[in-house]
């Protein structure tokens, strides 16, 4: 694997802090700039390191298997992209179903941004195409197969044999892939242009079974709607009234919030002009009394234990039951789930 130095993330570094600092109700005019602003968030996550797969050349049987379509089909009961065992009927990656792009509670990190197909038998393997750009950063990702040595590979086809190249997590290359829960490395593409995906049962075959997989920018955008905060409080009297939330394993572990809205959810009562807070991370986020939008929160990172506050500003309500519920919109590198983390 190689290697980019890049710097560490100062929102993962307030992350060792416990003692919440109250943000300034006043905004800034660099508070502005930063605030909502996707570039600023891209440039955040761009200083992370990554481990980075390097290309593998092919063969010249490889190549001329490849490049003249010599790959034997197979008959199989077909999903919803076959027949596309082959790079000639290789099915457009665009074109697949996204499993989900929200967060809306802790169960959707799994599915998030994965796509999904099927093998559906012992010889069956799926081809499809996708546009990459030299010089950007990508992901690729293969999940919900088990234990089982299903693997994924990237091909890139040049116009001859010296130029062609290809990726992949086949454990006869790599060893660390043997037996893995899912199979994944990180690239930076060398060439623009078309790159073929394949995914095959490495001779592992049990029976038919649809896997998730990923191929794109290492850094995606995903939107939080209408999510849960699992759990709530009774507000009286003029102090914030509190609980936490635990957001650790609903979010991908290096993310940068754009924007946070904490809209309100009343089991009992209601209230118009409510002050909020979002804490975590050694960091205090404000909204202005009656909006939901909280202030100076972009590039935090949203996978922390959070402190949700909340208190009449008008001190006019009791027995009000408040409970925040999230929206907006945030960036992440895209990963492995927790848990599936390989030595690479």
């Amino acid at each position: 694997m190689k290697k980019i130095r890049l710097l560490s993330l100062a929102m993962v570094c307030s992350m060792l802090f416990c003692t919440p600092v109250m943000a300034a109700e006043i905004t800034t005019t660099e508070d502005a700039v930063i605030e909502n602003n996707p570039e600023v968030v891209t440039e955040s996550l761009e200083s992370v390191k990554l481990e980075e797969m390097s290309p593998i050349s092919l063969s010249e049987e490889q190549y001329d298997v490849l490049s003249d379509d010599e790959i034997q089909t197979y008959g199989t009961t077909p999903d919803d992209y076959e027949e596309n065992d082959s790079p000639t009927t290789a099915f457009s990656y665009s074109k697949v179903e996204t499993l989900t792009t929200q967060v809306t509670s802790n169960n959707d990190l799994y599915r998030l941004g994965m796509k999904a197909a099927g093998l559906h038998s012992e010889t069956d393997e799926d081809w499809f195409y996708t546009s990459l750009t030299a010089g950007e950063t990508y992901f690729v990702d293969l999940r919900n197969v088990g234990r089982r040595d299903w693997y994924i590979e990237l091909y890139y086809l040049g116009e001859d044999l010296d130029s062609s190249y290809f990726y992949s997590t086949n454990p006869e290359y790599n060893s660390v892939y043997k037996g893995a829960a899912e199979k994944y490395f990180y690239f930076t593409a060398k060439d623009t242009g078309k790159f073929y995906i394949r995914i095959c049962s490495g001779n592992d075959w049990v029976d038919s079974m649809y896997y998730f997989f990923y191929v794109g920018p290492a850094i995606q955008t995903f939107d939080i709607v209408d999510m849960p905060t699992y759990g709530g409080v009774n507000l009286f009297g003029t102090a914030y009234q509190t609980y936490t939330c635990d957001l650790r394993n609903a979010f991908p572990s290096t993310t940068a919030i754009i924007n946070i809205n904490l809209s309100d959810s009343f089991s009992k009562g209601t209230c118009s002009h409510l002050s909020k807070y979002m804490s975590a991370g050694g960091r205090t986020y404000y909204n202005t009394p009656g909006d939901n939008a909280i202030k100076s929160i972009t590039n935090a990172s949203i996978g922390q234990l959070w402190t949700f506050g909340a208190k009449c500003s008008q001190n006019t309500h009791s027995g009000v039951h408040w409970s925040g519920r999230i929206n907006g919109k945030f960036k992440c590198i895209m990963e492995p789930y927790p848990g599936n983390e390989l030595d690479l």
